[in-house]
């Protein structure tokens, strides 16, 4: 009986670029795991990124891989993985061209296909994945692109059971794991312009102190250290949210979902747009933030229709069985 693969993933997280790196790791870790791998990760320098892996379940291997390309290089072979799994901007092409050939697969996970990625199997489960330029390779390198392969927990292949209510009575505020503490307090603004709502608000761990508590108000519920936000999203009638992994874990969720901008990598944006399956507010950036969230909620609150037809569509474009499709693949491949 052969042993266990052993998986290795190299990643990291912080306030400026928030937690999807982290989260998807975990999501197709667990993916990995439930089919026989041994799982470990390389988690940079935030120590609160380490003590949310630990929290998941998995090692946290000793270094910080962050400090150097050497220092990357040294940590990858003291562990020698049989998979390597690599999710990070950081990482550049020519540090991935020293690392395949210290592993017996490489693996990217990547958004914007902005420089040279020289693995085996590149993965990017956003939307728009398959309108991107991949290039720099090796030969016979394998793309998994688009939602079929969006990294989500495990939780969200499940079919969501949702139960519509006639009005828009809660409505679910999450901006991802980063500090965003002028949009959150725009947002949160723009939602209590809706009558009778009460709205649920999630701290992400890197929030930083006291920016969620900036909303307070008899109708805004803050919460903190929520782990997969899944039953949330079910009891919301609407969510507002980033473009990024939490508008596809809303998709998976059929939650009707208004969406903005944090950052340009946000590739999903277009397609759920063009799909009719969410509304798009703009960027977070914009100083008429305000209004269109409003306005977009609005349309929202007042249309029962319009919130079922985008639910429906989300989900039908993010199955939540991506991280599943992934761990066969890489496991698959490994046993040819």
């Amino acid at each position: 009986m052969s042993a266990p693969p052993r998986v290795a993933f190299l990643t990291h997280g912080g306030p400026a670029i928030g937690l999807g790196h982290v989260v998807r790791c975990l999501s197709l870790a667990r993916a990995l795991a439930a089919a026989g791998a041994s799982v470990g990760f390389f988690a940079g320098r935030d120590a609160r990124v380490a003590t949310m892996i630990d929290a998941a379940g998995f090692d946290v291997m000793e270094g910080n891989w962050e400090e150097s390309p050497t220092a990357t290089r040294e940590l990858v072979v003291a562990h020698r993985p049989g998979i390597l799994v690599v999710d990070s901007y950081a990482v550049t092409g020519a540090m991935l061209d020293t690392l395949h050939p210290l592993v017996g697969r490489l693996v990217a996970i990547d958004d914007i296909a902005d420089r040279p990625l020289p693995a085996h199997t590149v993965i990017n489960g956003a939307a728009g994945a398959g309108n991107l330029d991949y290039r720099g390779g090796l030969p016979g390198t394998e793309y998994l692109l688009g939602p079929r392969y969006a990294l989500l927990d495990p939780a969200y292949a499940e079919e969501p059971a949702r139960h519509p209510r006639p009005s828009v009575e809660r409505v679910l505020v999450t901006l991802g794991g980063g500090s965003h503490r002028v949009t959150l307090g725009t947002v949160c603004r723009a939602v209590l312009t809706l009558d009778g709502v009460t709205v649920d608000v999630v701290a992400g761990p890197l929030t930083e102190p006291g920016e969620a508590d900036e909303t307070a108000d008899a109708r805004v519920v803050v919460h903190r250290g929520v782990s997969p936000l899944r039953p949330l999203m079910l009891a919301a009638d609407v969510a507002v949210s980033g473009a990024g992994m939490t508008l596809l874990e809303l998709a998976a969720t059929a939650t009707p979902t208004v969406y903005l901008m944090l950052a340009p990598n946000e590739s999903n944006s277009s397609v759920f747009e063009r799909a009719g399956a969410a509304l798009a507010a703009g960027s977070s950036h914009a100083p008429d933030l305000g209004a269109t969230v409003a306005l977009q909620l609005k349309r929202l609150a007042g249309d029962g229709a319009l919130r079922e037809s985008l639910g429906s569509r989300a989900r039908r474009l993010v199955d939540g069985r991506g991280a599943q499709r992934v761990a066969r693949a890489l496991l698959a491949e490994r046993e040819r």
